[in-house]
């Protein structure tokens, strides 16, 4: 059965802040990855077609799918989680979300519809704080 995951996004502001950060991640280690400190119980399902959630400022709007997870051991001998991503960041339906640490697991109802791939050269951050905004008035 595919569960999907939804993290908090900290340090940013948007989808693009996101992508940057990323862009300087697989100049690095030349994959997309996320280090995190717990391994998922249920990493099976995640491997089954499952993608991580982002969240910013209190709104899921953005996923990727996850490609693999694997148990590593830091510099500080200290044991992490590396989720292997795709590149490509599809921009979603905003979804408000309570405040949480870590990460959740999420199934295929709790999840928002795609909208759009993200292109970089594309990408109007000015129409995120506008979607929350309509987003908070129950409109979109």
């Amino acid at each position: 059965m595919t569960i999907h995951l939804k993290k908090l996004c900290v340090g940013a502001n948007d989808v693009r802040d996101l992508f940057n950060r990323q862009e300087f991640i697989r100049q690095k280690y030349s994959e997309t990855i996320h280090i995190t400190r717990m391994f998922p119980k249920k990493y099976q399902d995640l491997l089954d077609e499952g993608s991580i959630y982002w969240v910013f400022k209190g709104y899921m709007r953005a996923r990727q799918n996850i490609i693999g997870i694997d148990r590593i051991m830091g510099d500080d001998k200290i044991k992490r989680c590396k989720i292997l991503l795709s590149k490509e960041i599809m921009l979603t339906a905003p979804k408000k979300t309570r405040p949480f640490q870590g990460w959740r697991y999420l199934e295929k109802k709790d999840i928002p519809k795609d909208d759009i791939l993200y292109d970089p050269k594309n990408f109007d951050s000015s129409n995120e704080e506008l979607i929350s905004e309509l987003s908070n008035l129950g409109l979109v």
